[in-house]
């Protein structure tokens, strides 16, 4: 009997030994503080992907278990490096996600970084506008014949451009002239040298034009609760991933969300304006403090995560409307519905 005991005292000497082994192997492999490293694509010097911006230079996507890097294009491009896979997430125009999701791409949405459309229709000060003041969408006829800038065809400036256009009963085709200005920086300095007449603006261009520079003015501003009746409940832009990046990257997604949650948190409160200018300023190089702070404090509310069902139902109806779909794309189609935050929870409860 000694024997066979001192065979299993050595046995479970050996068995305890390796596990120890093994256990040391696994902390020295796996470090504390270990992130998850994805790429997401967006756009630049853009507001509507500020939340973005946030998250990056507060390290709140840090915070939430993820190294990101960040690859930017322009206009329907950022979609595109989503779907061909060059990125684990994009963030881009909500229409985009509708539009190939109704031609069969498998991406979803799961956090919305804006909800309503940063656009403003701006045209140089010497435009002649008598019909300014009038009724939606009256005011738009004074654009007949006029060169106006977008940032790429395709893009959501263009096709909402095209959109209101058709709303005021004038041909996008035959009745002006629509150039592709590119990024907020070129489409000023088109309107400062004559390039153009007008532009689709996207903040932070129209601030700068109007209110900085003072070298244009507004025919429509629909950031600021003008226009069509669909903008008022919608989604603007958001984050998108592939449909196999959510079943192989679930934690990367919940990081991406929590993310983007808390850096709205940040921005909607008002004790950290401050903290969100010096974002804004190491984003939107060139544009004076004063109005990005006054941008900030007056737009906050509308960095809001949460798409509704009547927010992509007015999006489908303005692809509709520009016979992009072929038909309406429900909210359950293109919204990953386990990700999508229901409200902005309180910055105490997150």
């Amino acid at each position: 009997m000694g024997g066979w005991s001192t065979v299993r005292i050595m046995t479970r000497t050996l068995a305890q030994a390796i596990a120890a082994l093994v256990v040391s192997f696994s902390l020295t492999s796996m470090p504390a503080g270990a992130v998850e490293k994805v790429k997401l694509a967006t756009f630049q010097s853009n507001f509507c992907c500020f939340p973005v911006y946030v998250a990056q230079h507060l390290k709140l996507f840090e915070r939430h278990g993820l190294d990101v890097e960040i690859v930017y294009g322009t206009g329907i491009q950022v979609a595109n490096i989503l779907i061909s896979g060059s990125a684990d997430f994009g963030a881009f125009a909500i229409e985009h996600g509708v539009a190939v999701t109704s031609k069969g791409q498998d991406v979803k949405l799961l956090v919305v970084t804006l909800t309503r459309p940063p656009f403003s229709v701006i045209v140089r000060n010497d435009v002649p506008t008598p019909n300014a003041g009038k009724p939606y969408p009256q005011m738009l006829t004074d654009l007949k014949g006029r060169k106006l800038g977008i940032s790429t065809p395709g893009a959501s400036t263009d096709v909402t451009l095209r959109f209101l256009l058709r709303e005021a009963g004038l041909d996008p085709q035959k009745d002006v002239t629509i150039v592709p200005v590119g990024d907020p920086t070129t489409a000023l300095a088109g309107l400062k040298n004559g390039v153009i007449d007008g532009n689709m603006s996207v903040e932070p261009t129209q601030t700068a034009a109007v209110t900085g520079l003072k070298i244009a003015k507004h025919v429509l501003n629909i950031e600021a609760g003008e226009g069509p009746e669909l903008f008022k409940e919608f989604a603007y832009n958001g984050v998108f991933a592939r449909g196999p990046t959510l079943k192989e990257r679930p934690e990367a997604a919940r990081g991406i969300v929590a993310a983007i949650v808390e850096a709205e948190q940040i921005i909607q409160d008002p004790n950290r304006l401050d903290d969100v200018v010096k974002v804004a300023q190491a984003y939107m190089r060139g544009i004076d403090v004063d109005l990005l702070r006054g941008y900030l404090e007056t737009y906050r509310k509308n960095f809001s995560p949460v798409a509704t069902p009547k927010a992509i139902d007015n999006i489908s109806r303005m692809l509709l409307a520009g016979n992009l779909i072929a038909r309406p794309v429900s909210w359950s189609q293109v919204v990953a519905e386990d990700l999508m935050p229901r409200e902005l929870p309180k910055a105490a409860d997150h």
